[in-house]
């Protein structure tokens, strides 16, 4: 069937009819601190075969790699199958509530001894680079979470930044000043976890941070100048200082570790479209032109949020047991971020914009603001021609009851309570709702999602939760006091198999069925979106040949059409 806009549809009573046993089967519900889930998941929701399968082989290469690390090699072959085939057979009830395995820490002891949980799981790149500061400042524009950057227009009331680091960072002859006013320096700032309680796992304390890291900007990329570890104004530590340096950086990446599991990634992308998905469920007919583009995209993204309600962010689950603060502290945060969260600011043009890297001559080295951009611009361009076949005007917006009803509900306290998403009066207000939408659930959550185990996976590199305090700059700043912050091994190994849980990818990004475009004008349009999408990722591809690691995380190859882990 043709789609068709309410007020065209030739059976309005049936449509009506359709949208009432939808708002039946999709019924909101609120859970901690309020955050939107649904009230009962409709079984066709959780009936997807490739879904169960691919998480099903997702455990089985954990559970091998588990193995292997203590398997003579001439075996982990034999395991390997029967390993699998057991895994095969799992019903999704099984699979969602097996119990994880330890894994023997091995008899070797320091920082080094991580890298034996690779032992049939590819070792990422970074267990041979994350000691180098380069690398270090590389992850605030290439790593998991590279949206906290944003370009310094003053100096900071509570860091006390002084020319002499600024010298040290990009030669004689600057000063903060000069830097700031020629676009030179950059922060990370983790004010959003100032005065969050500290957790505890297994009767260990977690430490959490809220510091500040600013960086410098040169052609060949950014280069680390000084790290604050507090809000207040304290000691700064420089590239110069050490092992106390080195406890500085880790302070940087376990508060970067919390802010991409809690906000970025849970709170961003997994909440935002749950209250999305729900209301297109509710408010827009099955044969609403709209819901034709964008159901695709909900695919398997309300099971996996299901799922991480009962494993995840329940008590002791994983948010409690891997995060720096209390499970209370961490969704209170979530609902506030949600809360301040802006659909539409979330593309990469005004993102980039709002947080100052969006010049590239100041900026010369930012490959997620490089490749989002690029990507961003092919979904924009599917996006507004394929509405373009159903709004010929902006009356025609107007009059579409479904699409009010939808954006209304996305807001409501009723509904899915995001902020600031106003009725679209035009049709270039469609495009841009809509590209935004798809933004969030493939390319951005891509980003996220997919660099977490390469990055995440390796405890000394990024952590979620730090278990010893930061610098002091003093004689207790020592190699000992250093590998204490890193989680032990038993969190270390929970958190490896949780992101490698994540990697799970069914599809790409234009993985639109065959069949499900009926309207023939659409082929077309498509044609052209996986054309500009194959130019991407050729683009892309070169890109990361000169880079200094690659960046592939937006890739359409590596994009899936939705949240799908």
């Amino acid at each position: 069937m043709i789609p068709t806009l309410p007020g065209s549809d030739p059976d309005p009573e049936r449509r009506s009819r359709q949208l009432a046993r939808q708002r039946d089967r999709y019924v909101f519900r609120y859970q901690e601190q309020g955050l939107a889930g649904v009230e009962a998941l409709p079984l066709s929701e959780k009936d997807d075969l490739a879904y169960w399968a691919a998480i099903a082989k997702a455990m089985a290469e954990l559970e091998v790699n588990r193995l292997a690390m203590t398997t003579p090699a001439q075996k982990v072959e034999a395991v390997a199958r029967d390993v699998l085939g057991t895994f095969a057979k799992l019903l999704p009830d099984e699979l969602t509530s097996r119990r994880r395995e330890r894994a023997s820490a091995p008899e070797s002891s320091g920082i080094e001894a991580y890298a034996a949980m690779f032992a049939t799981i590819e070792t990422p790149p970074i267990v041979d680079l994350w000691q180098r500061d380069d690398i270090f400042a590389w992850q605030a524009v290439a790593g998991t979470n590279p949206v906290m950057l944003r370009r310094m227009t003053g100096r900071l009331e509570n860091l006390r930044l002084t020319d002499a680091h600024v010298n040290r960072a990009l030669g004689t002859g600057w000063s903060v000043d000069r830097a700031v006013g020629e676009g030179r320096l950059y922060a990370t700032d983790y004010a959003m976890l100032d005065g969050l309680p500290d957790g505890e796992v297994d009767g260990l304390r977690k430490f959490g941070f809220a510091p500040i890291a600013v960086y410098a900007s040169v052609p060949t990329g950014l280069v680390p100048v000084a790290i604050q570890t507090t809000q207040r104004p304290g000691r700064l530590f420089g590239p110069d200082d050490g092992v106390s340096w080195q406890m500085a950086r880790t302070c940087v990446s376990a508060a970067d570790g919390n802010v991409q599991g809690i906000v970025t990634h849970f709170a961003l992308c997994h909440q935002v479209m749950e209250g999305v998905i729900l209301s297109a469920h509710r408010q827009l007919s099955e044969h609403h032109p709209l819901f034709v583009l964008i159901s695709p995209h909900f695919r398997d993204t309300l099971i996996t949020n299901d799922i991480a309600w009962s494993s995840l962010i329940n008590p002791n689950g994983h948010m409690d047991r891997l995060q720096s603060p209390t499970l209370e502290a961490s969704l209170t945060l979530a609902r506030q971020e949600l809360e301040a969260f802006r659909l539409l600011d979330g593309v990469p043009a005004i993102d980039g914009a709002a947080r100052g890297i969006d010049d590239v001559d100041a900026l010369p080295v930012c490959p997620s603001r490089d490749d989002a951009l690029l990507i961003y611009a092919a979904i924009e361009a599917w996006v507004d021609g394929y509405v373009r076949l159903y709004y010929h005007r902006d009356a025609d917006v107007v009059a579409d009851t479904e699409l009010r009803a939808f954006v209304d509900e996305m807001g409501s306290d009723d509904g899915g309570r995001l902020r600031g998403i106003d009725r679209p009066t035009t049709v270039e207000d469609v495009t841009r709702l809509v590209a935004a939408i798809l933004w969030r659930c493939t390319a951005f959550h891509a980003s996220i999602n997919y660099s977490s185990f390469p990055l995440f996976s390796y405890a000394p590199n990024v952590q979620t939760a730090s278990f010893g305090p930061g610098p002091t700059g003093g004689p207790e700043d020592t190699r000992a006091a250093r590998e204490a912050m890193i989680p032990p091994w038993d969190q270390a190994w929970e958190a490896f198999s949780l992101f490698w849980d994540i990697t799970v990818r069914l599809d790409r990004m234009d993985g639109y069925g065959d069949e499900h475009f009926a309207d023939e004008r659409v082929t077309p349009l498509l044609e052209q979106y996986r054309a500009s999408l194959a130019d991407a990722e050729r683009t892309l591809e070169a890109r990361d040949t000169t880079r200094l690691m690659a960046y592939p995380w937006m890739r359409p190859s590596r994009v899936p059409m939705s949240i799908q882990v």
